[in-house]
This record gives structure tokens, C-alpha cells and sequence, in this order.
């Protein structure tokens, strides 16, 4: 019997031990601006306004013209609503002239800047449509848009306001 007693006031001073050893830890990176308590904590948004709220007026509305990727011409339809970074914002329609095959895709707003938007585009109807596509256009001097999509831009082309 005075085995087992000893053993638990043993254990209950190692369990002690152990509690104060965490305890002191935990106070002690509580102060360390690298700890996870520190990290969780959420600093003052910083982000400039035209970064959140990122479609400018003057990209709002229809857009449409012919772009080519080299080989064949394609009639595009792009329409661009208000809304921020990360939400889908565009719908385009690319269609090639000589086959008629149309695609239809869906954009959402990577990027914006108050001359630039770049999307990443679902393909919302179609066949044969190129998936994970993404597109960017620039406001040109003259009020068009320069449009680029496809892996690298392949597909370029000047958009007019319809």
C-alpha cells in the first residue's frame, strides 16, 4: 500500500510539473510577436480601396470585337457588372467565326487597377472550350479595351463599347 501511495504523489508532482512547465510557455510566447497567439490576432486592413471595390465605372457594360489567335478570328461578347476581387463579376462569349463553335464563360475578378482586370474564367456552356482559361483588358487612351485570354494571351483582340 505504501507503494501504490507513493506512486501517486509521484505522478500528481509530475503532472504539476508538467502544467506549470506548459503554463510558463505559454506566457512566455504570448509576448513573442511571432507566437500563434499573436498571429491569430487581425492587424488594420491596409488594403487600398480601389483593391477591394476593384471594377472601375468605366469598365462597366458590353463589350464587344474580334480577336484572333494567330489562326482563326473569334467574335467576342464581354460584359462586365460592379463587385469586388474574388467574386464573379464578367460573362463572355467567344465564338469561333469559322466553325461557329461557341463558348461561354464565367469570370471572376482576379485583379483590378483603375486601367487593368485580369479573370479567371469557367467555361459555362460549350463544347470543346479551353478550361481554366483566364483573360485580362486594359483601358486604352482611346476608350477601347485591349483584350487578352488563353494560356499566355494567345487570343488578342480590341473590344468597343456596344
Amino acid at each position: 500500500m505504501a507503494d501504490a501511495k507513493r506512486l501517486t504523489v509521484i505522478g500528481g508532482a509530475v503532472v504539476a510539473a508538467v502544467l506549470v512547465a506548459i503554463v510558463a510557455f505559454v506566457v512566455a510566447s504570448g509576448s513573442d510577436s511571432g507566437s500563434v497567439a499573436a498571429s491569430t490576432e487581425r492587424p488594420d486592413d491596409t488594403t487600398p480601396v480601389a483593391a477591394v471595390w476593384a471594377v472601375p465605372k468605366v469598365f462597366l457594360g458590353e463589350w464587344q470585337g474580334v480577336a484572333t489567335d494567330g489562326v482563326a478570328a473569334h467574335d467576342i461578347v464581354l460584359t462586365i457588372r460592379s463587385g469586388k476581387n474574388a467574386e464573379e463579376v464578367a460573362t463572355s462569349s467567344d465564338t469561333d467565326q469559322s466553325s461557329g463553335n461557341r463558348c461561354d464563360r464565367i469570370g471572376r475578378l482576379i485583379s483590378g487597377t483603375e486601367t487593368e482586370l485580369v479573370f479567371a474564367a469557367r467555361v459555362a456552356a460549350g463544347v470543346g472550350c479551353e478550361e481554366g482559361m483566364s483573360s485580362t483588358v486594359e483601358l486604352r487612351p482611346d476608350g477601347t479595351i485591349t483584350y487578352r485570354a488563353g494560356r499566355g494571351g494567345a487570343i488578342t483582340g480590341t473590344l468597343h463599347r456596344s
